[in-house]
Parts: C-alpha cells; structure tokens; sequence
C-alpha cells in the first residue's frame, strides 16, 4: 500500500495545530518534520521543539528529517519519533547512527540527494527501514521535481528486489498528483508532499487526488510484474 507523508514545511506555523489536524482529517499516513541548520542546506527551518510539539499534537506516525551537519548529536533529542531520517552524506559513520537510531526506539531510514549516487547506500540497505530519495536540491519547498531521478527510483527498487530486501522506498519533492503518478510507477512506496497538499485551499481534494494517483500507478506496476 502507497504511504502519502504531509512535510509541514510549506504549512502556515501560526495555525500549526490546525494545519496538522486537516491533513489528518484528510487522510494522509504520516507527518514529516524537515529539520534544516543553513549548513547542510542552504535554509533554516524548523528545529527541535517544533518536531516533538508535532508529535505531541498528532496520533499519526512522525519522521523528522535531519537536514543537517552533525546529525548524531541531536537524536537523543528525539526519544518519541517514528522515524527518523538521516543524510548519508552528512554522516561519517552511518552504522553508528543507524544503531544509535534503533536504540531511540524509531526506524532509520537513511536520505541521499539527487547527485549523490545509489553506491553511497549500497551496503546500508538491509540495516535500513527504508531509503528517501530526494527528488529536488533539499532545502526549500515548492521546487520543480527533478525528472532523471526516475531513474534513480527504478535502479533503487531493482536494487532492492534483487537482494530480496524489504526496504522502502521514499520520494520527496516535488510531488504532485503528476508527479506521484510516475514515482510511484517507477518504484516508490511511500511519498512526501508539502505545498501540493499545504498550499491547496482544499486540502481533501489535494490529498485524494495523490492517492488516486498513486494506486493507479501501483495498479499499473504490479500488472507489469505480473506479466514478467
């Protein structure tokens, strides 16, 4: 089953609690925090207190996304996550942080940028709850999906099935109902979206339409596998 995340980066902060209960309301599986240092990425966004206020206010799965240098030092900050996601190329020993990770109770889940490539994450894979693809230049919201890293999806999910892993395959920026259609259809799993649902007046409408875009894809993939 496609997972539809909500990254309240693009929510409006003054309503926060009531922007988190509209998606909610909405339907969509999980929240996601982007957590920036201006370091990393070339933004700052929210930090600490805002990603375990979100966990308090909601009864929904919360991943925070660690977009910063020195990733390590903040995780016992995040005791109550879900999830929580990490930059292989922000961290220099990603087995520590992967235990460190486990040890907090959440699920690792490892990000790699668009230029990056899959052999950074190759041999983390199995150690892994899932992989998150950046489908944008991180930092800010709104961006237009960077098309190539359809490619990208495909060899991942090939790459994954070849070593008969269970590990998810997470798709984030720039997802709208076009472009979840075609992640997904290429191989994700779960997908991220932020100003597609956010800056939509209606919120149910945007988070329906990512669904109905992405089962179809889902539809249209596994009877592609079947015919193999």
């Amino acid at each position: 089953m496609i997972k539809i995340g909500a990254s309240i980066l693009s929510a409006d902060f003054r309503f926060l609690k009531h922007e988190i209960e509209k998606v909610e309301n909405a339907g969509v599986d999980f929240i996601h925090v982007d957590m920036m240092d201006g370091h990393f990425v070339p933004n700052i966004s929210m930090g600490i207190g805002i990603a375990n206020y979100v966990k308090k206010i909601t009864n929904l799965p919360v991943d925070v996304h660690l977009m910063v240098e020195n990733a390590d030092i903040f995780l016992n900050e995040f005791k109550d996550m879900d999830f929580i996601t990490f930059h292989i190329e922000a961290v220099r020993f990603p087995f520590r942080m992967i235990n460190k990770i486990r040890e907090l109770g959440a699920k690792p889940i490892v990000a790699i940028n668009p230029a990056t490539p899959l052999d950074m994450i190759e041999y983390i894979l199995e150690e892994v709850y899932g992989v998150l693809l950046m489908t944008v230049e991180p930092g800010f919201s709104g961006q237009k999906f960077i098309m190539p890293m359809l490619k990208k999806i495909k060899r991942l999910k090939n790459l994954i099935e070849e070593n008969n892993l269970e590990t998810k395959i997470l798709v984030d920026g720039g997802i709208n109902r076009e472009t979840a259609y075609l992640a997904v259809k290429s191989g994700a799993d779960w997908l991220i979206a932020s100003s597609a649902i956010f800056r939509n007046p209606d919120v149910n409408r945007a988070v329906k339409e990512l669904r109905e875009s992405a089962l179809k894809a889902l539809g249209e993939r596994n009877e592609i596998n079947r015919s193999l």
